[in-house]
Order: structure tokens, then C-alpha cells, then sequence
């Protein structure tokens, strides 16, 4: 997020810097690598509680299809479809087709359990709904593309530098970094943004101890299989989702997509193609501590009994742990939280940015820099 919106400033903008808490940034630590890798269609988010989220994965969808085609980042639309097994979820299945319609995601379409079945035989699906948008990108790829572009566009990645003591100064938003070497500096910024992930609610409180906004500390943790191991179990290069899901944790109840099948690319090539490994999850998990060392959380029997209904083929035996990793939840708030803090509108919060996050990217980047255009002071 903070590359995508560094490399949007830098097509308007001079002295832009990127302080990152991480020693280096091409690898997409936390959130950016730690992912499924899904290009979302936007169907999943109602205009009432998510507004953002569905109109920024849509816009947002295109246009990473169509950076990775022009910086050939590997990414490719290989459609998806959500199963149904039973008629209560064939009655879901509508709620959710309706709703690509309402956000204007092209080409959703209901198909019967056949036509499922002839597109990823091992699918076990009474009917399921066809998402011709959706797909997958590598995302280490895409953040070493970002910086790049933002790099040569004159911004500073400062990495290894960790912001502390931010408050207001007059026009400009002072703040002290702390680098990994122990020494200290001060700057003044006339705007800064807050794309700290799950570190973004400690971040705006640092700088506005009214700030309610909290981490609803969840792990989304993911299995794996070897598709070159069983042929007969692995997908023909579909999404595979189940139907949508709600999980209840200690702060109330948050949606999830379900644990779901995603192809991955074999070796890192362009033009990209799929590799034999297939992802299987994520599994949210609430924990209490935000800083605890990622798993594995639950066990593989666990994640293949949540997948069998529509994936009867796979056993426990199949599976081994893939990865974990906290998400950008937060608490009592399901969109996104794209907002400068209401008396000083040069200080920019990005807050809750969890899935579909990595889709949005390019559009939320787009926002963030017109809320920075109408910061008319700055020009």
C-alpha cells in the first residue's frame, strides 16, 4: 500500500519519502507477501457496511490487470467460482449474484453444478456462481515493480526507520524516526500519511490519543498441497471458493470468504504460468496478542473437513502448513477507513486495510492522492 501510494505521488509530487520499519521492502514482509495472492471481483462487499471495499476492488481490479500487463508482474484472470453443495447455499448463491450486479462486477453469472464440474472436475458443487474477473498476481512481484516505479520517480525509501512522537507543528506534522541503529532524528513533513498496516491504529493514536480506531488482532493462517503429487486431486487453474462464511470473535462477528482453493504460478516467469501448488485457506484465527510469533494455529485435519463438502478428494494426509499472518482488522469497522484526521487534514489515515487490500491497491493510491490534491496549501 505505502509503494502503490509512494509511486502515485511521485507522478505529481517532489520530496516524497517512504519510512518502512522493516529492513528491506522488495520482499512484501507481513501483509503484502503474506497472502493468497487473489485478484478479487468485488462481489463480496455490500454498499451499505463496505461501500469503499466495493467500489475500490472493482476500479481496483482493472487497473491491477492492467499494470502487471504493462510492468509484466505475473498475474492472470483465471476466473473463479463459488460452490454451492446444498440448496440453503444454492439461496445464498442469488444474494451474492445480485450483488455483482449491484457493484458492477462484469460477467457474473450463475451455471449449474455441470458446467462447474466440467470447469474443475474435482469440484463437488450442486450450482455455483461464475466470476470471470477474479484471478491471481504474485504479490512480492508487484510490490518489487512498485518501488521500483516509485524509485525512479524520486521518492525516498527510508527502511530500517521507525516513526515515534508524531504531533502537529504549525503547518507541518513533526515527528521523530528512529533508526535501526539506535540514532534519532526529527522531520518536518508538510503531509504524512498512515500506511502502517497492522500497525496503522498505533500510528494514528501516536498522533491523536482521541483516536478510537483498534486492531481486531486476527491471523489468517493457510495450508498447502502439491498438485504434481496426486494429479488426479489438483485444479485446472480456477479459483475454487465455498460460500461465504461469518466468524465471531471477541469483538463481534466478521466476515470471511471461507477457506478457499487458489492456484499459484510455478516458476516466475512473463508471460506467467500456473505451477502444480495450490493454497487451501485462510483460516481466521483471533488472538489476543498482536506481536505473536505465526503459527501453525490449527491443525491440516481441521482445514481439510472445512474443505471436503466441495473438494471431496483431499485428506489431511495432502496437506502441509503454508504460512500465517496478521490481518488489518478492525475493531467495529468492516471497510475500509481512508480519512484525515478531522483538524488536521494533512495527517491521512489508511486503517483496516485487510483483504481485498491488495486488489485495491492501485485505486486506493489514486484516492489518497486526491485527497492530497485538495490540500490546495501545498501547490
Amino acid at each position: 500500500m505505502g509503494c502503490a501510494i509512494a509511486w502515485e505521488l511521485s507522478k505529481g509530487y517532489d520530496n516524497v519519502f517512504l519510512f518502512e520499519k522493516n529492513p528491506g521492502i522488495t520482499r512484501g514482509e507481513n501483509q503484502s507477501s503474506r497472502n493468497s495472492g487473489v485478484i478479487h471481483s468485488g462481489i463480496y462487499y455490500d454498499q451499505e457496511t463496505r461501500p469503499l471495499k466495493a467500489a475500490l476492488c472493482v476500479e481496483g481490479n482493472r487497473l491491477l490487470y492492467d499494470f502487471c500487463s504493462r510492468y509484466k508482474v505475473p498475474a492472470l484472470q483465471t476466473g473463479k467460482i463459488i460452490v454451492a453443495t446444498n440448496e440453503k447455499e444454492e439461496e445464498i448463491l442469488e444474494l451474492y449474484l445480485n450483488r455483482a450486479r449491484e457493484n458492477r462486477v462484469p460477467g457474473a453469472k450463475r451455471i449449474s453444478g455441470k458446467k462447474a464440474r466440467e470447469l474443475e472436475p474435482n469440484v463437488r458443487a450442486k450450482s455455483a456462481l461464475l466470476i470471470p474477473t477474479a484471478g491471481i498476481v504474485e504479490p512480492t512481484t508487484l510490490v518489487y515493480r512498485l518501488h521500483t516505479l516509485a524509485s525512479q520517480g524520486g521518492v525516498q525509501f527510508m527502511t530500517g526507520t521507525q516513526a515515534t512522537g508524531i504531533e502537529k507543528n504549525g503547518d507541518f506534522n513533526r515527528f521523530g524516526i528512529c533508526y535501526s541503529d539506535g540514532l534519532k532524528d526529527e522531520i518536518n513533513a508538510r503531509i504524512m500519511i498512515n500506511t502502517a498496516g497492522t500497525d496503522a491504529d498505533l500510528v494514528a493514536k501516536n498522533f491523536d490519543p482521541r483516536s478510537s480506531y483498534e486492531l481486531d488482532p486476527i491471523i489468517g493462517e493457510s495450508y498447502k498441497f502439491y498438485g504434481h503429487k496426486r494429479p488426479e486431486l489438483g485444479l485446472q487453474g480456477m479459483n475454487v471458493y465455498p460460500m461465504p462464511q461469518f466468524v465471531m470473535t471477541p469483538h463481534g462477528r466478521h466476515f470471511t470468504v471461507g477457506i478457499h482453493l487458489t492456484p499459484t504460478f510455478g516458476e516466475l516467469s512473463f508471460p506467467p504460468v500456473l505451477g502444480s501448488t495450490v493454497t487451501v485457506g485462510p483460516k481466521l484465527v483471533p488472538v489476543q496478542d498482536r506481536n505473536i510469533v505465526p503459527g501453525p494455529f490449527t491443525d491440516a485435519k481441521a482445514f481439510s473437513e472445512k474443505v471436503r463438502p466441495f473438494f471431496p478428494g483431499i485428506t489431511e494426509k495432502d496437506l502441509i502448513w503454508h504460512q500465517a499472518a496478521l490481518q488489518a482488522r478492525l475493531k467495529g469497522h468492516p471497510d475500509f477507513m481512508i480519512r484525515a484526521v478531522s483538524d488536521s487534514p494533512n495527517f491521512i489515515n489508511l486503517l483496516g486495510i485487510d483483504s481485498p487490500g491488495l486488489t485495491a491497491c492501485l485505486a486506493i493510491a489514486r484516492r489518497v492522492k486526491e485527497m492530497v490534491g485538495g490540500i490546495t496549501w501545498i501547490l
